[in-house]
């Protein structure tokens, strides 16, 4: 044979040998079980995974080598039954020359019938098995920076062609119960050339809803995406830094949902929401951080509520240098509840959040927390005031916040911390929270004046609310004021609905060890009241309340038993006011004492009256005091807020024994309250010569805010009166009155400024030390109050009808007659600015048309009044000519009016 016959056959020998074996490799089913392992191998190197294929490989030879597998199966972890993935089959290829040289690349890859199972669970851990990748592929990741999100989007975007038909990814996390099922009809990830754009497709199913994904992506060019529902659209559009998405990329997210109710489903929650959404962000990766930019989001629900969030970045435009807006809103901004003055109509209007980061600087939080009534403002440094960890989904659909931390108050001390879960987050229902509260004691008088003052210790305790945004149960509530030694203060029970006051079983007791320094640790003036003890209860049963409380100083003790049934719009409150003994200078040192802390009220008038002045006048709502949390508070104060109540209440009192120095009486009277008036009276008492018989009246309707006094009071010492006033210099003299007055009854202060009305003053048998006479200028002739000079002058009468417009008093007869004189007195004085301006014409009796020989004035403040005395005029003379005295003269009476 000769040598090209040979070579001829060898050749074709070993085409045919080359056959068998590409054969046998591909086709036969002898090497079926190496070529699958090729096959496993080839794809778990390239995916990190353990694959098993269990339904054959075949393949085509070529330039580019075809591989399609059936009945991939993708196993969880170990001591995991289920499978991580199955896969009906699987197609891709490989370039030979890569297949050659070692360094593959899959491409084209067709996925039909996958069904991918992810889970996590309650422990966090996961169901897939972290991939173990060899050293040197290890080292590959790290050199190339697979693991920079950018590196691997421009890796997928630039290197995988992928169509999916007819598979699904099933997603569940047992620890926080979300499930995620997407079912894809076709994805695909194709482009027409390798320079052109790689186009994304996708139609499918997300939780049962129908959903279109579509995307154009290019290599270190923008890309962009859109994801759409029904109800629900969200694009995203990227760009690269200029060295490429390797280095960076920013991407810019819309979100538009015009329906909640399908976004709730999408998340297998139950659809009770429903509003529109709207949101923007940008996902930054720059410097190997990825983080959120510049965002803002608004949801609106139909009942007006909506939620705002805006997250701005610094100057430094990096992610510790950015600030969170919140802005919570109950009612629309358009038709918020009006301001009210009574604590029934409080509704909580919003709520403003601001946290702050800047780099290297300390982080800044604000919360503003508005209602109709008030606004509680605070600001600082210290943690977020509220806080919300552990969301999770239960299986009946409800969204869970598992822990919430919400901080009211200051932000280096919060009065109150409410702190545990929400089980149904989107209806506010199934609450369960522990309170921890920590307050200014002070704060409970007067919380605008005394903020954050510690003068009266803190009132401490803890309480349980469970319930929902209908129905709110507290429970466990205990309070006490720990360690103060002004006084000591104890609250203790539950209420069956907080939200409408129902079911309340409380106690409270209350001691003041000294009532004297009490008042003084307030700036106020101090009482000797002695020791104070006070005992209430407070309970009801639907809308049937009743409140029983003791008040106890030494021996004395007033019993209060009110009753109220509120089941109608105008509740019917029936009581009594009792006690079986009562000193009578206990009375004198309570409501002196209880005068004094009204005085509070005056002062919170007087800052505010100051900061009109200073130009604040046209701030919207008052102006408060102090640098506390509380401001544009309208609430009235209580008293004034039960009078507008328009509840039907019938108090009557009766304290059967009043004991003092000059023996012991009794008084019986009636508080009465209606829909149309407020009465208290006549209140009829006699004690030691002196009485009172005095009606206050309120008309609800006409004149809400005025006071009406009216009545009449006689027989009191004058002198003992100066005395318990402390008054040093000798008078003496039998008061008595006549008034009928009204004005405004927000306080004292307020009654005394606008009171309108008359009362007539007099009084007999009196005297006064000439001593105070000489001071006043008023003694320099003896005869002018007497025959002779002596330590007393006596005071034969006085009368002094006057007239009040608008807290100014004003007479033109006032009349005070010695033996020997009678002195006529004209002028006003303005309770309001607390001035007056006198003047005064002592003639001798029966003589008023002589002349006057030292008229005086006395004008100024009223706490230091400046007298002047000077020559009187001449003579004076009836208009009318009259000039005789009668025969029988009347006393008090200005001896000109009684000519004939």
């Amino acid at each position: 044979m000769s040598i090209l016959k040979k070579l001829i056959f060898w050749v074709a020998g070993l085409l045919a040998a080359a056959f068998c074996v590409a054969w046998l490799l591909l086709s036969s089913s002898v090497l079926a079980g190496p070529r699958a392992t090729l096959t496993e191998w080839l794809i778990s190197r390239e995916t990190g995974q353990t694959i098993e294929i269990n339904g054959g490989v075949s393949i085509d030879l070529g330039s580019i080598v075809r591989v399609s597998a059936k009945g991939l199966r993708v196993p969880g972890k170990m001591g995991v039954d289920d499978d991580l993935a199955n896969v009906t089959s699987l197609d891709f290829d490989v370039a030979l020359s890569e297949l050659v040289m070692g360094d593959l690349q899959l491409s084209q890859v067709v996925l039909d019938g996958a069904d991918i199972m992810l889970s996590v669970d309650k422990d966090g851990t996961p169901s897939w098995p972290i991939a173990q990748q060899p050293q040197d592929m290890a080292e590959k990741y790290k050199q190339t920076g697979a693991l920079n999100p950018g590196a691997a989007l421009s890796n997928i975007l630039s290197d995988h062609r992928l169509q999916m038909f007819n598979s699904g990814i099933s997603f569940r996390d047992a620890k926080s119960g979300f499930e995620f099922d997407l079912r894809l009809t076709d994805l695909g990830l194709s482009r027409q050339s390798a320079s052109a754009p790689i186009d994304l497709k996708a139609t499918g199913m997300l939780n049962g809803q129908a959903l279109d994904l579509s995307g154009e992506f290019s290599p270190n060019a923008p890309f962009k995406g859109q994801l759409s529902f029904e109800s629900i659209q969200i694009d995203a559009t990227g760009t690269p830094d200029q060295q490429g998405y390797e280095a960076g990329f920013r991407t810019a997210i819309n979100a538009s949902i015009d329906d909640l109710q399908q976004l709730q489903k999408i998340l297998l929650l139950d659809d009770v929401l429903e509003g529109t959404a709207h949101a923007n962000a940008e996902i930054v990766y720059e410097d190997g951080k990825l983080f959120v930019g510049n965002a803002d989001a608004l949801i609106s629900l139909i009942g007006g509520q909506s939620v705002v969030l805006a997250r701005t970045l610094g100057p430094s435009g990096g992610p510790g240098d950015a600030t969170l807006d919140t802005t919570i809103r109950l009612f629309p901004e358009d038709n918020e509840p009006p301001a009210t003055t009574v604590r029934r109509d409080l509704k909580l209007v919003s709520i403003y959040m601001q946290l702050a980061n800047r780099i290297d600087d300390v982080p800044l939080r604000k919360m503003v927390i508005a209602t109709n009534g008030m606004v509680i403002d605070t600001a600082g440094v210290g943690p977020p005031p509220i806080t919300v960890s552990d969301v999770s989904r239960s299986q009946d659909g409800l969204l869970r916040l598992g822990d919430v931390v919400f901080r009211i108050g200051p932000t280096d001390a919060p009065f109150l911390v409410l702190q545990g879960a929400v089980n149904d987050a989107l209806q506010m229902a199934q609450v369960d929270v522990e309170g921890d509260l920590t307050l200014p004691l002070a704060s409970l008088l007067s919380p605008e004046i005394f903020q954050e003052s510690g003068v009266l210790g803190q009132v401490s305790g803890g309480f349980r609310l469970t319930g929902s945004r209908d129905m709110l149960v507290l429970s466990d509530l205990k309070g006490d004021s720990g360690d103060a030694d002004l006084w000591h203060f104890d609250v203790s029970g539950s209420v069956g609905d907080i939200l409408t006051l129902n079911d309340i079983n409380v106690q409270v007791t209350a001691r003041v060890p000294s009532g004297s320094d009490l008042l003084t640790a307030l700036e106020l003036e101090p009482i000797d009241t002695g020791a104070v003890k006070i005992d209430a209860s407070l309970v009801s049963q639907e809308a049937d309340w009743d409140a029983l409380a003791t008040v106890a100083v030494s021996d004395s003790e007033l019993i209060f038993d009110v009753s109220l049934d509120a089941a109608i719009p105008n509740p019917i409150v029936r009581g009594s006011v009792t006690s079986d003994l009562i000193q009578v200078n206990h009375i004198r040192d309570i409501v002196a004492a209880v005068l004094q802390i009204g005085r509070l009220g005056d002062i919170e008038s007087q800052s505010k009256q100051a900061a009109d002045a200073d130009g604040n006048e046209d701030q919207a709502g008052p102006v408060t005091s102090g640098s506390g949390p509380f401001r544009d508070v309208t609430l009235q104060p209580l008293g004034r807020a039960i009078l507008l109540s328009g509840m039907d209440l019938a108090i009557g009192i009766d304290l059967k024994k009043i004991e003092g120095d000059k023996g012991s009486t009794s008084l019986k009277s009636d508080l009465l309250l209606d829909g149309s008036k407020a009465q208290l009276g006549p209140v009829e008492f006699a004690y030691g010569g002196g009485q009172f018989n005095l009606t206050g009246k309120v008309d609800l309707k006409e004149n809400p805010e005025i006071l009406q006094i009216a009545g009449s009071t006689g027989g009191w010492d004058l002198g003992k009166i100066m005395q318990s006033l402390k008054f040093k210099k000798g008078v003496s003299g039998i008061l008595n009155a006549n008034l009928e007055l009204s004005g405004d009854h927000a306080s004292v202060q307020d009654f005394m400024k606008t009171a309108q009305g008359w009362a007539t003053v007099s009084m007999r048998k009196g005297s006064i030390e000439t001593q105070l006479l000489d001071i006043a200028g008023l003694g320099v002739l003896p005869w002018l109050f007497s025959k002779g000079k002596g330590d007393r002058a006596p005071i034969v009468c006085l009368r002094a009808p006057m007239h009040v417009s608008n807290g100014r008093v004003s007479s033109k007869e006032i009349v005070v007659e010695t033996d020997m004189v009678q002195i006529v007195v004209y002028g006003d004085v303005n309770l309001g600015k607390k001035t007056l301006d006198i003047h005064g014409q002592p003639r001798r009796i029966g003589k008023p048309l002589s002349r006057s020989p030292w008229p005086f004035s006395v004008s100024g403040a009223l706490a230091d009044p400046k007298v002047k005395v000077k020559d009187g005029p001449r003579r004076v003379k009836r208009k009318d000519g009259a000039s005789t005295m009668p025969a029988q003269r009347k006393l008090c009476i200005a001896d000109i009016l009684q000519l004939k």
